[in-house]
C-alpha cells in the first residue's frame, strides 16, 4: 500500500497511526536523506525479526538505527570521544552512518548476535522520518531496500516488491542512488568505512 504525505508539512494524524502500527510489530517503507529504507520499532522483536526475513539478511548482520538527534544516539553507544561528538554537531542530520559500540542501553530486539556490539546510527536529514522520529519518541531499526542486483529507488518497484509484504510504502518518488558515507568512530579516531553521499563535508579531514 503506498502512502502519502505533505511533502513540507507530512500530517501529524498520518505519522502518529504509522507510529502507533510499528509499535505493534508492522514495518514500512520510507525515503530517506539516502536510499529508500525498511523501519521498524527498535524495541519490537516482531517488526525487528521482519526485516531479517524481508531482507534475507542473518542475524549476525549489524542493521542501522535511526534517531532524531545527537541526545538521542548518545544514549545507545558506549562511548562519544569529543572529536565524535564535535563531527556529529556539525554533520548532523546528514546522509551519514557512524559505527560506534553499542552500550547496555541498546533494545534487545536490535541487539545483534556478534561479539563486537557494533551499531551504526543514523540522524537522517529528511523531514518524513525527522517529523515520525519526533512523535515515535524512540529510534527506530532500519535497513535500506536492496536487492541481488541494486538499490531499489522507483515507488512502483517497491510496490511491486514489497507491495503485499509490508505495511505501508511511503511515496517520496523516484531517489538517487546515493548511500550514505559511513564512519567509524569506535575510539579518539574517526575513519572513513565507505565514500557515498555527504564525502564532500569531510573529505580532506578524515584518514
Amino acid at each position: 500500500m503506498i502512502l502519502y504525505l505533505h511533502p513540507q508539512n507530512p500530517e501529524v494524524r498520518k505519522l502518529k497511526q504509522i507510529s502507533e502500527h510499528l509499535r505493534d510489530g508492522a514495518v514500512y517503507i520510507f525515503p530517506t536523506d539516502t536510499v529508500y529504507a525498511m523501519i521498524a520499532d527498535s524495541n519490537s522483536k516482531q517488526g525487528v525479526d521482519r526485516l531479517y526475513e524481508l531482507r534475507k539478511l542473518p542475524k549476525n548482520k549489524p542493521l542501522s538505527l535511526l534517531c532524531k538527534d545527537i541526545s538521542m544516539a548518545s544514549h545507545y553507544i558506549e562511548y562519544l570521544a569529543n572529536s565524535s561528538y564535535r563531527l556529529l554537531k556539525r554533520i548532523t542530520p546528514g546522509p551519514f552512518t557512524f559505527v560506534f559500540k553499542a552500550n547496555k542501553n541498546l533494545p534487545k530486539p536490535s541487539i545483534v548476535h556478534h561479539k563486537d556490539r557494533h551499531i551504526g546510527i543514523r540522524i537522517p536529514d529528511h523531514i518524513y522520518l525527522q517529523e515520525l522520529l519526533k512523535i515515535h519518541e524512540s529510534p527506530l531499526t532500519s535497513t535500506s531496500t536492496f536487492t541481488e542486483d541494486n538499490f531499489i529507488i522507483d515507488i512502483d518497484d517497491l510496490e511491486t516488491i514489497y507491495g503485499n509484504k509490508v505495511d505501508g510504502i511511503v511515496d517520496g518518488g523516484i531517489v538517487k542512488i546515493e548511500p550514505s558515507t559511513i564512519l567509524s568512530c569506535i575510539d579518539e579516531n574517526i575513519e572513513i568505512i565507505r565514500e557515498g553521499k555527504g564525502f564532500d563535508l569531510i573529505a580532506g579531514e578524515i584518514s
